[in-house]
């Protein structure tokens, strides 16, 4: 049942890339015009013809295609990012507009030594933050844990209080930063410390900027 399925799968891709495949099939349309002004009010009225950019041959590519560009036998229904169901993402113009946040997974055995290496990569240009947790804040025990001994500032920085956090991002604005946390078992706790620490130094909930993976 499981391969009968597949096959179809398999099958029904096939003919989807073969009713596209010839060039002929890609006539470039102008830009969607519901897209066009969500995109506009997104970009605070800037042009989104802006957006478009040529390639080293020549080939001008649009910030956003649809089914229509494709002269072919299609019958998915077009959805446009930034509208309901948000397949496509929650915003307009998704990444056309901003690229990927490159950041640096790190985290040192103290709030010290993390800290500085967070402010020199951010010098560096670093446009986001990754936490790399000790093996003990991983597992939610305090560093003073006999059962975590030897466990404290393993991969990872070890953090144990509000105080530890607000010193892991001193002098690092929250509310312009985003922070992505990898965490295991103790998102809960360590999540409101970091709200805390962000309150305590100044940046309202709202603005703060973060991201938890697990």
């Amino acid at each position: 049942m499981a391969s009968h399925l597949l096959r179809q799968v398999s099958n029904r891709t096939f003919d989807a890339v073969r009713l596209c495949s010839n060039a002929a099939a890609y006539q470039p349309i102008p830009i969607d015009p519901a897209w066009y002004d969500m995109a506009k009010k997104a970009m605070k009225g800037k042009d989104p013809n802006s957006l478009i950019w040529n390639t080293p041959e020549g080939i001008a590519i649009k910030p956003l295609y649809l089914k229509e560009d494709r002269k072919c036998d299609d019958h998915r229904k077009s959805e446009l990012p930034g509208k309901y169901p948000f397949t496509r993402g929650p915003y307009p113009t998704m990444y056309t507009q901003r690229p990927w946040t490159i950041r640096q997974y790190a985290g040192f055995s103290t709030v010290e030594e993390s800290n500085a290496f967070y402010k020199e990569n951010i010098k560096a240009g670093q446009q986001g933050l990754s936490v790399a947790f000790d093996l003990a804040t991983h597992r939610g025990y305090d560093s003073d844990n006999p059962r975590v001994f030897g466990d404290v500032g393993m991969a990872g920085v070890a953090v144990d209080s509000v105080e530890d956090m607000k010193q892991l991002f001193d002098g690092i604005p929250l509310d312009k930063m985003s922070v992505s946390m990898t965490m295991n078992g103790a998102v809960i706790p360590v999540l409101a410390m970091y709200i805390v620490a962000a309150e305590e130094s100044g940046v309202e909930r709202k603005t703060t900027n973060w991201y938890h993976s697990k």
